[in-house]
């Protein structure tokens, strides 16, 4: 239960093996590294900057973006996809390879795509013009006004043409209608140069908009050429400057063959990056360097190994944290109980003095969300699953230890379903020790028996935490005093026997005239007095525990439902073989998904309301050692 030891590492070295050993530590992954205390020393911050690097990792992402894009790969495929391996000792040697001449040529390569898609995205603008111009009967060089005579393109609204119909049995005007549409039409209009001034003003009253072939079709119209020519020469120049992008298209796909190497050169100076930015925390002379940093106790001989080369160069010095020192915190426990450090984690990690509670929820945990879910069925599945993507995508970290917890939550569901639940809604009576659909009373009593022993356990961890931080006399007759209270309490209620009810006043005492820290004996008296009030949030924090049933009824009873359904389903004609398999899939799977998402909701909400509360301290700060990071490839 207790946190791993940690110690402050201090490190003087002379500045020629400076970035040799940056990157040994960071192989090792051994160290937190920290800003060195300058002043003490009378050091300067190292200023490397790394924006070359920023920019080339920018460029290398890019590159990697688009190769992904161009991948095909399915859902499956994707899934168990694993990262390629580089030898953590030979992460120089990628450096070899000329991915600058890949990025240059990618880059060209798409600067001239970008080119021809926005000159097809003119030229479809264009062909968009003129389709309500294509009926006109005239060469486009046609349009032109004469000495005499003005000859226009025009637009008007479709609600205005009865008024310009009128409007030229008045004027010497002449149009001709060339396309309609529900709102517009566009005209090809005639009328004498000497009246120019005046139809143009009552055109204008008309809403009449002036319609002008753009200097492009104009260049590409030959003294024939009417509108219907001009767009078929637009589509065929579109029809080119796409086989253009296709033939771009496949250029950069074959540069796609040195995806992996471009990955492999991005997480090596991924970490050339971090290893620049760690070495500002260094404070350093003309000749040494200082840096310090975090590790754990059991790794200092394993550093000292790491570091053996560098023994002529460096001297290393390891001692405990200082009390005024907020070191990190660094979960410890055994194997088994190992992935729900996964719950603690969500919760905070705990206090430097504090205890991990990894441990003493593990158990509780385990059986919470086995009785939440009570399908075994549904734990086969996922057990199965879990272990399936460990064997097969073989994870790594975070995930590897979250699938490690579904397989044990997985094997609790398998063993509790078939005790309190059954196999997808089928319930094998002869192995059943109890039936919560008909005995819900006894499954409550369970529930909350198992909330009593959890919220009695954290008050017995609370004592053990304030013994360990030298609070004798609280943790002895406080916390004491519940662990004494609670249960004698309750052994009274049911047995009515005396001795019973003599330990619940001794425990009562303990708290009456301990819990105020007040030297006034008749303020600690009432102080300690108002403090027995807190058997109703106990009394509250048990009752809570009785979601374990609702949350278990819920999962069998939907399962059954889908059952009866499935039953109902076949006896439809032809088709109901085919209803009920997909009712049958798709019910329990949903069943499965909202169990598992409930039971572990309200499994950790017990853990963080009702049983962290008793003893937890969080707010520790997460270890962040210096390693070597990996998107792309994994780094063996």
């Amino acid at each position: 239960m207790a946190l791993a030891e940690v110690e402050k590492v201090q490190v003087v070295a002379h500045s020629d093996v400076k970035m040799e050993l940056l990157s040994s530590l960071q192989e090792s992954g051994l160290i937190q590294l920290e800003e060195a205390t300058l002043e003490e020393f009378d050091l300067v911050s190292s200023s490397t900057e790394a924006t070359e690097l920023e920019h080339t990792l920018h460029r290398l992402k890019h590159a990697l973006d688009y190769f992904s894009q161009e991948e095909e790969k399915g859902f499956l495929k994707k899934l168990f996809a694993q990262k390629p391996s580089l030898p953590r000792q030979k992460r120089q040697e990628v450096l070899g390879f000329d991915y600058q001449s890949v990025l240059d040529e990618l880059e060209k390569l798409e600067a001239e795509k970008s080119e021809i898609l926005s000159e097809i995205k003119f030229l479809d603008r264009e062909r968009d013009f003129l389709y309500p111009l294509q009926e006109l009967s005239l060469p486009v060089s046609s349009v032109e006004s004469t000495d005499s005579t003005e000859i226009v393109l025009a637009s008007l609204p479709l609600s205005q043409l009865e008024n310009l119909q009128k409007l030229a049995e008045e004027e010497a005007i002449w149009f001709e209608v060339i396309h309609q549409d529900k709102r517009q039409i566009r005209l090809l209009v005639f009328y004498p140069k000497q009246e120019k001034i005046q139809i143009e003003q009552n055109l204008e009253e008309l809403d009449f908009s002036h319609v002008y072939f753009t200097e492009p079709i104009k260049s590409v119209a030959e003294p024939k050429d009417r509108v219907k020519d001009i767009m078929e020469k637009i589509g065929k120049k579109i029809e080119e400057k796409r086989e253009e992008v296709e033939a771009l298209d496949r250029a950069r796909r074959r540069l796609a063959v040195e995806r992996e190497k471009i990955m492999l050169v991005h997480d090596v100076l991924l970490n050339e990056r971090e290893k620049i930015l760690s070495s500002r925390l260094l404070g350093e002379t003309e000749r040494v360097f200082y840096l310090e940093g975090w590790i754990r106790s059991f790794d200092i001989e394993r550093l000292k190994s790491y570091l053996q080369s560098f023994s002529e160069n460096i001297q290393l010095y390891f001692r405990s944290p200082l009390p005024e020192e907020d070191p990190p915190s660094i979960l410890e426990n055994p194997k088994p109980s190992k992935p729900f450090e996964v719950v603690t984690k969500l919760y905070g990690l705990p206090q430097r003095g504090s205890l991990d509670p990894t441990l003493p929820l593990a158990p509780f945990f385990f059986i919470f969300v086995g009785l939440c879910v009570s399908e075994a069925g549904y734990g086969l599945i996922v057990t199965i699953l879990s272990l399936l993507y460990i064997k097969l995508a073989k994870p790594k970290g975070g995930l590897l230890l979250f699938l490690k917890l579904l397989t044990l939550l997985g094997i609790s569901t398998v063993i509790l379903g078939t005790l309190v639940g059954g196999w997808l809604g089928f319930p094998i009576r002869q192995l059943m020790i109890l039936d919560p659909l008909r005995d819900p009373l006894s499954f409550l009593i369970l529930a909350l028996a198992l909330g009593f022993i959890q919220v009695w356990f954290g008050t017995l961890l609370k004592l053990i935490d304030g013994l360990k931080n030298k609070l004798i006399l609280q943790s002895i007759f406080v916390q004491g005093g519940w662990l004494l209270l609670l249960p004698s309490l309750v052994l009274y209620f049911l047995t009515r026997h005396n001795f019973w009810g003599i330990l619940s006043l001794v425990g009562a005492a303990g708290i009456v005239f301990f819990a105020s820290p007040s030297r006034n004996p008749l303020a600690r008296f009432f102080g300690g007095l108002y403090s027995l009030y807190d058997i109703s949030r106990y009394l509250a924090d048990v009752l809570s525990y009785s979601r374990l049933l609702a949350l278990g009824l819920a999962t069998s009873v939907i399962a059954m439902v889908v059952n009866t359904l499935c039953q109902t389903a076949l006896d439809i004609p032809w088709i109901g073989w085919l209803l009920a398999a997909l009712i049958f899939l798709g019910g329990h799977l949903f069943n499965l998904a909202i169990s598992y998402l409930g039971g572990f909701v309200h499994s950790m909400r017990l853990q963080f309301v009702e049983f962290f509360s008793k003893f937890f301290r969080s707010g520790g700060k997460p270890f962040k050692p210096f390693e070597m990071e990996s998107k792309f490839v994994e780094f063996i």
